[in-house]
């Protein structure tokens, strides 16, 4: 169980990371 709880957290924090970047990205062309 608490392996399942970690990998989601692993996952969510990864997820997040991914739309930050992207939104940087988007906030760079835009400028």
């Amino acid at each position: 169980m608490v392996t399942v709880v970690s990998y989601l957290g692993l996952l969510f924090s990864v997820l997040v990371g991914t739309i930050v970047i992207y939104l940087s990205l988007i906030k760079i062309k835009l400028i």
